[in-house]
């Protein structure tokens, strides 16, 4: 599963976190126990709280949101720097929408 991290912005007043990490990666899909369904192979886009403290990286499980950008066959390098593109071209609204979720309760 290959992975690259867009962004990671602090913000404050976030309930489950101190930083907003915007992230883009594959995944071959398959079988979501968690959910009972089946999660498409292809590449998404994460936007999640986590906790950056003295060089750690922390989070909570089941926070922040996901987008699936492209969905595929296989991986590639050309589809995954398309995905890149468009997860940037996404990544505003997400983080408006979790920023709304985490400052609301």
């Amino acid at each position: 599963m290959k992975r690259i991290l867009l962004e990671s912005t602090p913000h404050e007043g976030l309930k489950n976190g101190t930083h907003l990490d915007v992230e883009v990666y594959y995944t071959q899909g398959g079988a979501n126990f968690l959910s009972g369904g089946v999660t498409p192979r292809g590449y998404y886009l994460s936007v999640k709280p986590v906790n950056r403290a003295g060089g750690f990286v922390s989070n909570i499980l089941f926070t922040g949101l996901g987008k699936l950008l492209l969905q595929t066959t296989r991986f590639s390098e050309k589809q995954f720097a398309q995905a890149v593109e468009l997860g940037r071209a996404a990544a505003p609204e997400m983080i408006e929408r979790l920023l709304k979720e985490e400052r609301a309760a």
